[in-house]
């Protein structure tokens, strides 16, 4: 079963907006990469689509290297994975019957679909991770922001204290006879 993510499952899963997602988008397609469009032309992304967009980011990052080259990169790149296999020579394979080669052909595609699929995995567990990093820096902002507001409160009640304190020794003191009055 093939599944189709939308542009937010796509931005989710990369950590992008969408602009930048139109954009990446719009840069492959310049390129003569495709990307699949329903009937209403709203896009739609591939496992392979995934991989390729994680490749045109990492190609990005790196340093002295531009978009449009990123771009270059990841279709050398993509264009090396789907043409993995050349041809050098003809040679003609000795055959026993037609089922053989039947398995053959299945064999190498499951294979393939296998390589695939590791491939899928690798970058997700590399997404997780990379979750997992941003989940924990977010914990440990959301731990900062509870020790501050800790922090706050206590010292609001130790003003309170001393506001309480200062305004009963006010009054305690307003309270008191004045020596010039003893006599009255």
């Amino acid at each position: 079963m093939t599944v189709i993510y939308s542009p937010s499952d796509i931005q989710e899963l990369l950590g992008i907006d969408s602009s930048t997602l139109r954009k990446y988008a719009t840069l492959l397609e310049g390129r003569g990469y495709h990307v699949h469009r329903n009937n209403r032309g709203h896009r739609g992304y591939f496992d392979n689509d995934v991989i390729t967009l994680r490749k045109l980011i990492e190609f990005s990052k790196q340093e002295g290297m531009t978009m449009e080259r990123a771009v270059d990169a990841v279709m050398t790149w993509v264009s090396e994975v789907n043409n993995t296999v050349t041809v050098t020579e003809e040679v003609p394979l000795p055959t026993t019957n037609g089922r053989d080669i039947e398995q053959d052909t299945n064999h190498d595609e499951l294979l393939k679909r296998i390589e695939q699929l590791e491939q899928v995995n690798l970058e997700l567990i590399k997404h997780l991770k990379e979750k997992a990093v941003r989940e924990a820096k977010q914990e440990e902002k959301i731990n900062q922001i509870l020790r501050y507001v800790e922090r706050t409160e206590q010292l609001e009640a130790e003003r309170s204290k001393m506001i309480v304190e200062e305004t009963r020794n006010q009054i305690a003191a307003a309270n008191q006879k004045k020596w010039w009055k003893w006599w009255k």
